[in-house]
């Protein structure tokens, strides 16, 4: 072997060596990658060139890692064939407290889908070290406050207590002397309730921390027995605040309207009235009482009606979406109907509703004459002018004598009726 071969092959074998080392430094491979892009707030220092683990195994590497209106945005190349699901979640992961950094993926299940190549995820913020040390030292200094005296703990405990005996002695003080004017009731109420809502967002918080262990309120508790007693104690300031709640609620909650309906029928020539009272004990649920087709019986009759007069409503109703649903006593006889509104959903057309009623399933009678033995069924529609007025037309009794009524209603809200509904309920409490 010659020199100029020796020198030659020295030459191969260092540029094949320094190719190696250009791919990987350089970082190539064979190994196809597919494209997936992270969104961050923050990624704690996590540097570009980084591993990406799913599940612990490596899986690719972070090729690029810029910021973008606000936001991280990290480039992944992850190895082709590895699955990642669209519920995976993304988070900065470390090797030790002070060891490397990469991004650590905990798988997602099957059902989510499967994330494809340049599909964008939003990544989970990470606490990083130096704040979550702070916080330790916040939090240490205020136990060491609390122990002191100069915490919070000891002083929600205080108006928490302060509160209820107020709060007590305002609701007897309002079921004892009852006052003329409902308006300064319910202003009282309102601050009543005030404090209530007060009261249980602190003894949530405390029992909250107590149950986990959390802050001042469960480092000083340490003891399981103490921690039981103490937690049965704020519960049971919880529970009486609660009733105490209730019961005002009862007060407030009730609402009741005041309903007078016209109707003109013009084979009768004669006109009827029914006039009642609805009241709502709880949002979506109403009882009704009043008297339907009401006239002065001495009158002389114009024409042939086959109502029959002055009798009695009584339904419990329910609201449920755009349905209106009672059953009970209608037009003296047991029966159900249903009012619906098929513009719900519309602000303009809202106002439309539609009504069907039934009763009287085992009529068999004759009225001036005519035998009727047929169940009643009723149908009508309605349009409401306001929330006070509204006007109509029904198609009654279609089964026999199939008579048009134009109708008329008018409702209004009488808050005194239901303030004195509201201390009943509450005075029944009390026994």
């Amino acid at each position: 072997m010659n020199g100029e071969m020796k020198v030659g092959i020295f030459v191969l074998i260092g540029s094949v060596l320094f190719g190696m080392a250009i791919f990987l430094l350089g970082d190539y491979s064979f190994q196809k990658y597919y494209t997936v892009y992270a969104e961050f707030t923050d990624v704690a220092g996590l540097p570009d060139k980084a591993t990406v683990k799913l599940s612990g195994v490596e899986v690719g590497k972070i090729k690029k890692i810029s910021l973008k209106n606000d936001k991280v945005f990290i480039q992944l190349a992850v190895r082709e064939g590895v699955r990642i699901y669209r519920d995976a979640k993304f988070q900065v992961g470390s090797t030790s407290m002070i060891g490397s950094k990469f991004l650590q993926i905990d798988q997602g299940t099957p059902a989510a889908g499967k994330i494809k190549d340049g599909d964008t995820v939003r990544g989970e913020e990470a606490l990083q070290l130096d704040r979550a040390l702070a916080r330790a030292v916040t939090s240490l200094e205020a136990l060491v406050g609390d122990i002191r005296g100069e915490g919070s703990l000891a002083r929600d405990l205080n108006e928490i207590l302060t509160n209820l005996r107020e709060v007590t002695g305002n609701v007897n003080d309002l079921v004892s002397n009852s006052q003329p004017h409902a308006e300064k009731i319910m202003e009282r109420m309102d601050s009543i309730t005030a404090k209530l809502d007060s009261m249980l967002t602190k003894t949530d918080a405390i029992v909250g921390k107590i149950e986990r262990g959390e802050g001042v309120a469960g480092a000083l508790v340490s003891d399981a027995k103490m921690k039981d007693n103490v937690s049965t104690a704020i519960t049971n300031l919880r529970d009486a605040s609660t009733s105490v709640k209730d019961a005002l609620g009862r007060i407030g909650g009730f609402h009741t309207y005041l309903k007078w309906d016209y109707k003109y029928e013009p084979l009768a020539r004669s006109s009827k009235n029914n006039f009642g009272v609805k009241i709502y004990p709880r949002e979506n649920r109403y009882y009704y009482l009043g008297g339907a087709n009401l006239v002065n019986v001495k009158d002389t009759a114009k024409g042939t009606d086959y109502e029959v007069l002055n009798t009695v409503d009584a339904q419990l109703g329910w609201e449920v979406a755009a349905f209106d649903l009672y059953a009970g006593v209608l037009h003296g006889s047991g029966g159900f109907g249903a009012r619906w509104k098929p513009f719900y959903r519309n602000s303009k057309w809202d106002r439309l509703s539609v009504l069907a009623e039934a009763s009287e399933f085992t009529r068999n009678r004759r009225i001036k004459g005519r035998k009727f033995d047929e169940p009643r069924y009723d149908a009508g529609v309605d349009i409401a002018v306001n929330k006070y007025v509204s006007a109509g037309v029904r198609l009654n009794d279609m089964a026999e004598t199939k008579r048009i009524n134009y109708t008329t209603r008018l409702i209004f809200e009488d808050k005194d009726i239901a303030y004195l509904f509201g201390f009943a309920s509450l005075g029944s409490l009390k026994k």
